[in-house]
């Protein structure tokens, strides 16, 4: 593939947190490694509370983040789509039309993440016609959400390539009319070489973390509807013996470290930098992510896996389809079923030791960085 300038939007970019985050910096690490040039438009992080630079330039990348208000606004409106999709929109298209009628005639390819970018780049795309390319990152429902299908049907169909984030996301489009030709799972991946099995004890000690008990941790955005105050509760319900840890960032991080203050037995890290991430995650025995809501394809479990730790995980969207039961159990993530799980893993070391064992193993063959190939060639097809 020849040298492409591509524009990417997106509301969420690093340093806020999350998956969509995650995947962004892996993207944009490949593309300009093979000599791409990559101008990325964000907005400031919307859901945690550091800073990036308004404009940064590093060789072959420049990013733009828009400042915008409402912290944590965006998983407040979480159950008002249409309220939530015209929060996000207007600070993004403005500084994305601006971009694009200053620099379009060096531009080859528009890459949209999410519905607010795809109908941005929709727009764009019919003022000069460039090659367009959307990349879900959530499962919708359309099935039984007849408006919002109209809408996504809509910002899609003249889309050159859509990229769907799992089987679910695919079968859910093809469902509301989008040509299956059109269509390409992009599945996650993640470095291999960073996350990888490391000494537990001293990967403990580093982060002060007591060696001797079953340690369950979680890393990600801190808010309900990922599980964490789910989890939070379990925590104060179970056995003083097991360790709850959680890093990260997000609204409920004065809840968890008020609990760290009262309870032995749950430790907050707060966010991490990158560099402490394979510890953290080799300082577990087990990874939960109990999100109450359509996961994607979370990072967060594919870097667990790499590093040899099984995962306890929702059952809801596309996480069935890329971890089955020799790694990680799925369950409806009630506190019930999380406390019953748990205290299961941690009367039953030798169940839990079985998966770990080939954790790795399914790591490399699933998630190493040759599915990046999927939206590489998404950019010409």
């Amino acid at each position: 593939m020849n040298s492409k300038s591509i524009l990417m939007i997106c509301p969420f970019a690093s340093p806020n947190i999350g998956g969509v985050e995650a995947h962004l910096d892996k993207l944009i690490g490949k593309l300009l490694a093979l000599g791409h040039r990559v101008y990325l438009i964000a907005y400031q992080p919307l859901t945690t509370k550091t800073r990036g630079a308004a404009y940064e330039k590093n060789g072959n990348l420049e990013i733009h983040r828009v400042q915008w208000f409402g912290y944590n606004l965006f998983h407040k409106l979480e159950q008002y789509y249409v309220a939530q999709f015209l929060y996000l929109f207007p600070g993004l298209f403005i500084k994305s039309l601006i971009f694009y009628v200053q620099h379009h005639r060096e531009l080859d390819v528009i890459h949209a993440h999410g519905l607010t970018g795809a109908l941005i780049a929709k727009i764009l795309k019919k003022i000069h016609g460039k090659r367009a390319v959307i990349s879900t990152h959530a499962v919708y429902n359309l099935e039984t959400r007849r408006f919002l299908a109209l809408l996504v049907k809509y910002i899609l169909k003249d889309f050159d390539k859509v990229l769907a984030v799992g089987e679910m996301s695919k079968r859910e489009l093809i469902y509301i009319g989008i040509q299956p030709d059109r269509i390409a799972i992009h599945p996650n991946w993640i470095n291999l070489k960073k996350f990888r099995p490391e000494d537990k004890i001293t990967c403990r000690n580093k982060l002060q973390i007591d060696s001797g008990r079953f340690t369950v941790i979680y890393l990600g955005r801190l808010i309900e509807q990922k599980g964490v105050r789910v989890l939070l509760e379990t925590a104060g319900e179970m056995d003083h013996e097991i360790n709850f840890v959680f890093a990260g960032d997000g609204p409920l991080s004065e809840d968890i470290r008020a609990a760290a203050k009262e309870r032995k037995n749950v430790l907050f890290l707060g966010k991490l930098d990158k560099a402490g991430l394979v510890s953290f995650y080799n300082a577990g025995d087990l990874f939960v992510l109990p999100s109450q809501y359509n996961e994607g394809f979370a990072t967060v479990i594919l870097e667990s896996l790499a590093c040899g730790v099984p995962v306890l995980a929702t059952n809801k969207g596309c996480v069935p389809w890329y971890v089955d039961k020799t790694v990680g159990d799925l369950i409806d993530p009630s506190k019930e079923n999380l406390k019953a799980k748990i205290d299961y893993y941690h009367k039953n070391r030798a169940a839990l030791d079985a998966k770990a064992r080939v954790c790795r193993g399914y790591a490399e063959r699933c998630f190493s960085e040759s599915n990046f190939e999927v939206i590489l060639r998404s950019y010409d097809e």
